[in-house]
């Protein structure tokens, strides 16, 4: 797990007066598990991180350095370091953007198979790989070239279950 993402979550964290406690009630992740990531001992998933980013009310991107440019010809990786996934923003300068576009890369065997619900809609387009999705109970794999349109208010999670990384195109929505 990367030592600074923990620290960094534990800043935002402390900035808003949140207690641990209170982090876990609305993120719905325990506060061991959330103690153990602030001090780098844990590693996260994307959906764990995006819990703590929506639960701290920030971007997801607030935790990743977008290169302060509004155009992407070539991007560099930034990496939770979590060994779960790689995450590389696509929104540039923008400071509050409508949307937030993002290259995810799930490691093998990746996933957090717990369905949630938030704000917002997702879409997500597989670039690589393929993709397990449920749906309000209902289970679909997404192979590359395919993809899907979420109303995020509806229980849903997606991960990565096999061998192979799987390589998305995420935008979600940052409407609360």
């Amino acid at each position: 797990m990367d030592d600074s993402l923990g620290s960094e979550l534990k800043k935002v964290r402390k900035g808003k007066k949140m207690t641990l406690q209170e982090l876990s009630d609305r993120s719905g992740l325990s506060i061991s598990f959330l103690s153990q990531v602030e001090r780098g001992l844990r590693t996260l998933t994307f959906t764990s991180l995006r819990k703590i980013s929506e639960s701290l009310e920030v971007n997801i991107n607030f935790f990743f350095d977008n290169g302060g440019t509004s155009i992407k010809k070539q991007v560099n990786k930034t990496t939770s370091d979590s060994g779960n996934f790689s995450y590389t923003s696509l929104v540039g300068r923008m400071k509050k953007p409508d949307f937030t576009p993002a290259i995810i890369e799930l490691n093998a065997g990746e996933s957090q198979k717990v369905p949630y619900t938030h704000s917002g809609q997702e879409f997500v387009y597989v670039l690589s790989g393929q993709l397990e999705v449920e749906l309000e109970g209902v289970k679909e794999t997404l192979y590359e070239n395919e993809s899907i349109h979420i109303d995020s208010s509806l229980a849903h999670h997606w991960y990565n279950d096999t061998d192979e990384v799987t390589v998305l195109l995420l935008v979600s929505s940052n409407q609360n």
